[in-house]
């Protein structure tokens, strides 16, 4: 056995000592490379490392960001809002949110008002209400009407006649034709009157307006209150200029009339000889808003409004009582705050919103098309100077609600939406770390 074992001890040496020196040799060969100090600098071509360390990122958290977030925002609508003057108030909402709210104390608004009357209107009178102009007296006897022939006013403010038709030339709807009144007699065979015209306006007795003053209601007013025969005249009150037109009116179609012109309240049992009825309020008011609550034909529209609205709804102490309550009803069931001062209506901005959210849903046909930030949109815009308002809903999930001046509520709303076009985009996670507030905003 010992004669054996030296030859396999040497036979199985040399397999080892082959493989230590070449582990030997190799490690040689890796100690005497140089060092790489910075290797993630060997990167693949094409491949921009991040300007943010990771280090650098797991301190901004995502509170700082929402904070930051915020306060750049904030500042920013501060700036959008900077335009805007005392006077004025501005609203936006984005998504339920409001991001915006310049508010100013209850103030009169001579524009807010009239939308105030008409949406009112609406919802006292009634859409389909309409003016009823009446002549009544008695019943005509082979073409004779023995006594007085009495129109009466239901206070259309939009009365012509059509020698003086030119006065409506302007009107956002289609006027009250009181010729109509006189075919109707002349096909009926009427040819004699033989009492006198009368003009009957007591539908607002209690607001008749000054002799010679230009009215800002009117229970019966014909062609703005002048007189048929020239345009410039007008008469001791309006009722008594629409019985003197009338009376011409009546002798160029061949009627004779014994009496004269003159004013009265109609009798209760006068016979209806013939009616004419003006475009239902829903087109009144649709035609009213479109123009920009604008009626420069006919002075007495809105305080008619608001007049058949008192007569609705008014008790004693009558007109202030009726507008007074009218504006108590409106606030109880619809959540403004409209208050009636010596002054008119005094409104605010939260005011407008309420009334823009009942015309959305109940009225949207009063409501336009508007252009706003570069979105298309529904809502109302009254261009009135430092007393403009603004009502605007767009597709995004946006309000706009205000009043003041136009071009400082425009400039407004216009930065306010670039605001919110910015902050509304998916951010970058890294855009508020320490390198890049107040340099990517």
């Amino acid at each position: 056995m010992k004669a054996l074992s030296g030859p396999l001890i040497v036979i199985g040496a040399v397999p080892l000592l082959i493989v230590t020196g070449f582990w030997n040799w190799t490690r040689d060969q890796v100690r005497s490379q140089p060092v790489n100090t910075v290797p993630h600098e060997q990167v693949v071509a094409g491949f921009e490392p991040p300007t943010v360390e990771v280090a650098s990122l797991r301190r901004v958290s995502p509170a700082i960001v929402a904070w930051e977030e915020a306060r750049s925002q904030a500042e920013d609508l501060s700036a959008a809002v900077s335009s805007l003057g005392e006077s004025d108030c501005l609203l936006v909402t984005d998504s339920g949110i409001t991001v915006v709210n310049e508010p100013v104390s209850r103030r009169v608004s001579e524009t807010a008002r009239r939308l105030f009357g008409v949406i009112m209107a609406l919802e006292v009178l009634g859409p389909d209400m309409v003016f009823t102009t009446m002549l009544a007296g008695s019943e005509p006897i082979n073409g004779v009407v023995d006594g007085d022939l009495v129109l009466i006013g239901g206070g259309d403010p939009s009365l012509v006649s059509e020698n003086l038709s030119f006065l409506a030339a302007d009107s956002p709807w289609e006027p009250t034709d009181i010729d109509v009144l006189v075919d109707a007699l002349v096909a009926a065979g009427v040819s004699r009157i033989t009492g006198d015209i009368v003009g009957d306006g007591s539908l607002f007795v209690d607001e008749e307006p000054t002799p010679g003053d230009v009215p800002s209601w009117a229970g019966l007013i014909l062609d703005d209150g002048r007189i048929l025969t020239s345009a410039q005249n007008r008469g001791i009150d309006t009722a008594q200029s629409a019985a003197k037109s009338l009376l011409d009116l009546l002798r160029s179609a061949g009627i004779s009339v014994d009496g004269s012109a003159t004013t009265g309240v109609a009798a209760p049992n006068v016979v209806p000889l013939a009616v004419v009825e003006s475009e239902p309020l829903r087109v009144i008011a649709r035609s009213l808003l479109r123009s920009g609550l604008t009626a420069d034909a006919w002075s007495v529209v809105f305080g008619n409004l608001e007049s058949h609205i008192a007569v609705n709804i008014g008790k004693a102490g009558f007109p202030a009582s009726g507008l007074s309550e009218a504006a108590t009803r409106f606030n109880s069931e619809y959540g403004t705050g409209v208050a009636l001062s010596a002054d008119g209506f005094e409104l605010t901005c939260a005011d407008i919103r309420e009334m823009f959210t009942l015309m959305a849903e109940r009225y949207p046909e009063l409501t336009h098309g508007v252009l706003v930030g570069g979105v298309a949109a529904i809502g109302v815009v009254i261009s009135a100077g430092d007393d403009s308002v603004v009502a605007i809903e767009t597709p995004l999930g946006n309000e706009v609600i205000g009043f003041g001046n136009l071009d400082a509520l425009t400039s407004a709303v216009n930065e306010v939406f670039d605001v919110i076009d910015r902050f509304s985009d998916e951010r970058n996670p890294l855009a508020f770390g320490p390198e890049a507030v107040g340099s990517e905003l």
